[in-house]
């Protein structure tokens, strides 16, 4: 049921965001025609794609909860998807300063950008109301199982529910690290400015340091996390830097129409970053107090695909409290 809701939601957006694509990319080859300057309709394919793209990452994200029964991961697809709503809104008058001349066509209908940029909210609105009521549905079934084989150890499963906290936040800081960094390559920075290629460099490397963060979580490498919480320190650094930046020119030519998704994506980034920071020394203090050997015991001991699959789900139903 969940993820036939999250499957609605992201079909009728993703089909909402293609129209408005297509007219998007319409108006700009009629600009193009009279030889008028198209910053707005350049720009709005490219933020177009990053919200398509930020429905294929929450799927993909709801798909990992409900096969993990991760209940503290349903909430954050929930956080995440109140964030949607808030760019939604953001988006709607991006798209309609971009679109200024509302009979522009090239669609597959003949809906007006109006009508087609309130729908998004509103399904969004919509599916926010169920997740929570499905959420709260699934802490309810799953919430309440203890962690059975860890055992009756409480400080082994607050340990649990720390590691998870922080896995979920290093997965939700890659599609924030990379949507800003996407954003600010192709809808702000040119190809003669220094910044450009120190960007396009950061990108990969900063996706890497998060693979890093996950596999010194889980192998309780010392060195590794060291140097994850030193690679987010300068991310922090990095987007406070970049915030400043986009507040300070956001009247300018190059921000005036991306500011505003900017801001939000780099505040989210530095509020994730923080978070993700606080927990990794949380978890760095956990390393060699048992929580490594019991999940090792775990996956040794229900190798069989038949004990297998019934261990990692009964060990994920895990309780927020």
């Amino acid at each position: 049921m969940y993820v036939a809701t999250v499957l609605i939601e992201t079909t009728i957006d993703l089909a909402i965001e293609g129209e408005l694509f297509l007219r998007v990319r319409e108006k700009q080859k009629a600009d193009d025609a009279r030889e008028v300057a198209t910053t707005a309709s350049t720009r709005m394919p490219v933020y177009l794609s990053i919200f398509a793209l930020a429905h294929v990452f929450q799927f993909v994200m709801a798909l990992d909860a409900v096969y993990a029964r991760n209940t503290l991961q349903f909430l954050f697809l929930t956080i995440f998807n109140a964030l949607f709503l808030l760019y939604a809104v953001i988006q709607i008058k991006e798209i309609r300063d971009a679109l200024i001349d509302s009979s522009a066509s090239g669609g597959v209908s003949n809906i007006p950008i109006n009508v087609l940029t309130t729908i998004i909210p509103i399904v969004i609105s919509v599916a926010e109301v169920a997740y929570i009521a499905l959420g709260w549905k699934i802490y309810n079934e799953f919430g309440w199982k203890v962690y059975k084989f860890l055992g009756a150890d409480r400080r082994i499963k607050k340990m649990y529910a720390d590691y998870q906290i922080y896995e979920c936040l290093v997965k939700f800081d890659v599609f924030f690290w990379a949507g800003f960094s996407v954003q600010f390559i192709w809808l702000v920075l040119q190809d003669t400015d220094w910044e450009y290629y120190v960007t396009c460099a950061a990108l990969p490397l900063s996706i890497v340091l998060l693979v890093e963060g996950h596999l010194a979580a889980r192998h309780e490498n010392k060195w590794m996390m060291a140097t994850f919480m030193a690679g987010c320190v300068g991310a922090m650094i990095y987007f406070i830097y970049k915030l400043i930046k986009v507040l300070l020119y956001n009247s300018t030519e190059q921000y005036k129409l991306v500011w505003k998704s900017l801001t939000i994506f780099s505040v989210i980034a530095i509020v994730l970053l923080f978070a993700t920071f606080v927990y990794s020394v949380v978890v760095l203090r956990n390393f060699g107090r048992g929580l490594k050997e019991a999940l090792t015991r775990k996956a040794q001991g229900f190798g069989a695909p038949t004990h297998g699959r019934a261990a990692s789900t009964t060990l994920n139903r895990m309780s927020i409290s």
